[in-house]
């Protein structure tokens, strides 16, 4: 429903209509709690507007070749951040309260949000806070760059064609899901990766898989590079390598994101908090009793799915007040461009620190197993790196 009572001292107050506090509010209205969910900005989040959802139907949409694959894309996710707006308008558990959201210092039993909306400031009362603002786009100047060729993944579904050349800045999960989607429009396609790999949180073979592919279908990958200058007049990228770019339409930056923190009130709640987002442990706790983070504004996790899980684990932790105990399910990871990209378990990282002994590695590439025969896979493979 819209609104809430302001006398009212609801059992939580969600701060943030992304993918981890919708999880959290729809979660803790199930168990009967009357909730506020507090949102400035658009219902769904990141997930629904700029990320998850106009991403994979523009890979839709690029892959069977629709006429104007941008209409289409901008109409899905228009029609399904349209349904999950009504969706918390009309939920009988959730108080739906447009605004941007600031916490104050707990001077009893129950936290004070301070909002901001359209129709002046409100105070809403909750036994609990979860603090779910995600995080946005990290923004690096580039010399030259004008405004009107630069995007983010805020804005470039906003497209109402498709861009000749196209440059994709960073080698990780957006500059590969787009240089995919991009390569099917026919663009031509540039990605510049600072570092000697793409996707370097992955295992090498991935990325030496994932170049040879990209590169097969034509596209250019400059690593070990970045953007120099930007000629606007010749529409020219000067690399640090000494590479240039001719005929460049759009740059799109895609190194990474930082957490949502800014205007929250963390400091004068007590919330501890660094540069790569609120600290939070496994159950989403923050430093301060009833206050809860979940999703990217922690830094724990940069995915709608790992916002999901902790989310589900704060859920439990507020409406069953039961001891804490339990490790958190290890979380898979995918990246959709093609082939696709899928991991679970220990990072390549978290492997690197573990004695050698003892440990064993299994490959098989799927050029080598009859489906890949049947089915012409020339790229892909399935590594497992196991413990005896």
């Amino acid at each position: 429903m819209i609104g809430h009572d302001p006398l009212t001292t609801y059992k939580a107050a969600v701060i943030g209509a992304g993918a981890g506090g919708l999880t959290m509010a729809i979660g803790l209205s199930t168990f009967g709690h009357d909730v506020v969910l507090i949102e400035g900005d658009k219902v769904g989040g990141d997930c629904t507007n700029v990320g998850c959802i106009p991403s994979k139907a523009l890979l839709h949409a690029a892959g069977v070749g629709m006429d104007d694959p941008f209409a289409w894309v901008q109409a899905r996710r228009d029609g399904l951040a349209a349904h999950e707006d009504v969706e918390m308008e009309t939920d009988d558990h959730i108080h739906l309260v447009r605004g941007w959201a600031r916490l104050t210092k707990s001077e009893n039993d129950a936290h004070t949000v301070c909002v901001s909306g359209p129709d002046g400031d409100v105070e809403v009362h909750a036994e609990n806070v979860i603090v779910s603002t995600g995080s946005k786009p990290i923004e690096i100047p580039i010399e030259g760059l004008g405004p009107e060729r630069l995007l983010t993944n805020e804005d470039i579904f906003e497209l109402k064609t498709i861009p000749d050349t196209v440059v994709l800045v960073g080698g990780g999960v957006i500059s590969l899901e787009l240089a995919t989607a991009f390569l099917d429009l026919g663009s031509e396609v540039h990605i510049v990766e600072r570092t000697e790999r793409l996707i370097g949180t992955e295992d090498p073979l991935v990325s030496a898989t994932i170049e040879a592919v990209l590169r097969s279908r034509g596209a250019h990958v400059h690593t070990s590079a970045s953007i120099k200058r930007f000629d606007d007049l010749q529409q020219t990228a000067h690399l640090t390598n000494g590479d240039t770019i001719v005929g460049v339409d759009k740059v799109l930056i895609g190194i990474g994101r930082r957490p949502n923190l800014a205007g929250l009130g963390l400091e004068d709640a007590g919330v501890k908090f660094a540069d790569t987002g609120i600290i939070a442990d496994d159950w989403g706790r923050t430093s301060v009793d009833g206050v809860y983070a979940v999703g990217d504004v922690t830094g724990n996790t940069a995915t709608t799915h790992g916002a999901n899980a902790v989310a589900r684990r704060t859920i439990r932790a507020i409406a069953l007040p039961l001891p804490k105990f339990g490790k958190p399910r290890a979380l898979p990871n995918a990246v959709y461009c093609r082939p696709q990209i899928a991991s679970v378990g220990l990072t390549m990282s978290e492997l690197n620190t573990l004695p050698e002994t003892g440990r064993i590695r299994l490959v098989k590439h799927l050029s080598e197993i009859d489906r890949g025969l049947t089915d012409d896979i020339e790229y892909g493979f399935v590594a497992v790196d196991a413990e005896r």
